[in-house]
């Protein structure tokens, strides 16, 4: 129905004034008061005394003018409608006044609920039936009587449909509002996430990559005459990391592109089976990096793998910009259900503390890793798992563990 009735339209819809309407009422009632005062000229009632034939004409006055204000004030119109139909009745006039009385009703069961409904219909369905008793307008009387209580109980009913049947109308209507904001909540957080996903591997390529960059180039600074072969190493090294951090983020800006254009033989995804090319990468950073693979190794999802090889090299990124030259162990255990990745480091020297007086102690890290450490956190908990991060001796020490057991990466974002 939501396809066919705009949500917005029908609340308008339902919502206005009556006033614009109460025109039609007014043009109804005056065919009806026509109708009445002619069907009760015709019944005979004219050779009744001019008292008797006044009070059945005014009787009849009010009961069109209560259609007339049937949306204005519905109790009172259906309370005056069903005493006058009684008057008119009870005097011998035309009994057809009972379609006031249903038009009425109608819109008094469709305004409102009421917990004993069947009570004003059947008093005005008794006032009626009391009136033609009385009136015996006809020899047929009895006939009349049914009729007459059956068009009113017919109005009521009628607008207890009505009624029910706008309700539904408004349900669905609210249905499906609720079901467009639900839907734009849901696109809007598929957004945020998809924000964070890409911010987390932007950081990731790019922080490892310029920390090995910027790492190497001052070495090459110190030595450049001193040892020329030297610094030809290092410029290696960094047009290799230059290549390999411009290669990925194409990779990552292809997929954002394409959604279903890209090569996957152009997109391998890195995973925990690459850490001895990143202990490599590290070690020419001048950190001696030893790698602890415990457990047997096993192919893990490819988003674990991911996060997995991710949290392994931001970790040692953060040895790199803030030990330097110094020992450092990346641990790799692999679990029946979880697998768990630890970096920890010594601390800088005592040489290159001196030569690099900014760089900061173990126990400030954590509160200065930025991004990198929240970019951490959120892997882990994508994953039902968890990160600890802290100082360990005169060092500093990550580890992170990750659900492997049958695992969806979860809608959570730890801060």
């Amino acid at each position: 129905m939501s396809g066919i009735i705009p949500a917005p339209q029908v609340r308008r819809f339902l919502a206005r004034r009556p006033r614009p309407l109460v025109l039609l009422d007014v043009a109804l009632a005056a065919l009806l008061c026509v109708g009445l005062l002619w069907a009760d000229a015709l019944s005979g009632a004219h050779r009744a005394v001019d008292g008797e034939l006044a009070l059945r004409t005014v009787g009849i006055a009010f009961a069109a003018l209560a259609v007339a204000a049937r949306r204005l004030c519905p109790r009172l119109s259906f309370a005056v409608a069903s005493l006058c139909a009684f008057v008119v009745a009870a005097l011998g006039g035309a009994p057809q006044v009972s379609v006031c009385v249903a038009l009425t009703a109608y819109t008094l069961a469709a305004t409102a609920e009421y917990a004993l409904w069947w009570v004003r219909p059947g008093v005005a369905s008794l006032l009626m039936a009391t009136g033609i008793s009385i009136g015996r307008v006809s020899s047929s009387w009895v006939a009349v009587l049914a009729a007459n209580v059956a068009i009113i109980c017919l109005g009521w009913f009628a607008g207890l449909a009505a009624r029910e049947h706008r309700n539904r109308i408004i349900a669905t209507a609210e249905q499906e509002a609720e079901r467009e904001r639900q839907h734009a909540a849901r696109i809007r957080q598929a957004a945020i996430d998809e924000r964070l996903v890409i911010a987390r591997e932007l950081h990731d390529i790019v922080a490892h990559s310029m920390s090995l960059i910027a790492v190497r180039a001052g070495v090459a600074r110190m030595v450049m005459d001193s040892d020329p072969a030297q610094v030809a190493e290092t410029l290696g090294i960094v047009e290799t990391t230059t290549r390999q951090a411009l290669h990925e983020m194409r990779l990552l800006v292809e997929v954002l592109r394409h959604e279903h254009a890209v090569d996957p033989a152009l997109t391998p995804t890195p995973g925990l089976a690459d850490t001895a090319a990143l202990a490599d990468q590290i070690r020419s950073a001048g950190v001696d990096l030893r790698l602890d693979v415990r457990g047997t190794a096993r192919p893990l999802p490819a988003a674990v793998d991911l996060s997995a090889y991710r949290i392994a090299q931001e970790a040692l990124t953060n040895v790199v910009r803030h030990a330097g030259p110094t020992r450092a162990t990346l641990r790799i255990e692999y679990r029946t259900e979880d697998v768990v990745i630890e970096v920890t480091d010594s601390g800088p020297s005592e040489p290159h503390r001196r030569k690099a007086p900014g760089l900061r102690p173990a126990a400030g890290r954590a509160a200065s890793a930025g991004h990198g450490l929240i970019g951490m956190r959120e892997r882990a908990a994508l994953f039902d798992g968890r990160l600890r991060a802290g100082p360990h001796g005169k060092g500093f020490r990550v580890q992170a563990l990750l659900r492997t057991g049958g695992i969806q990466p979860s809608d959570r974002h730890v801060d």
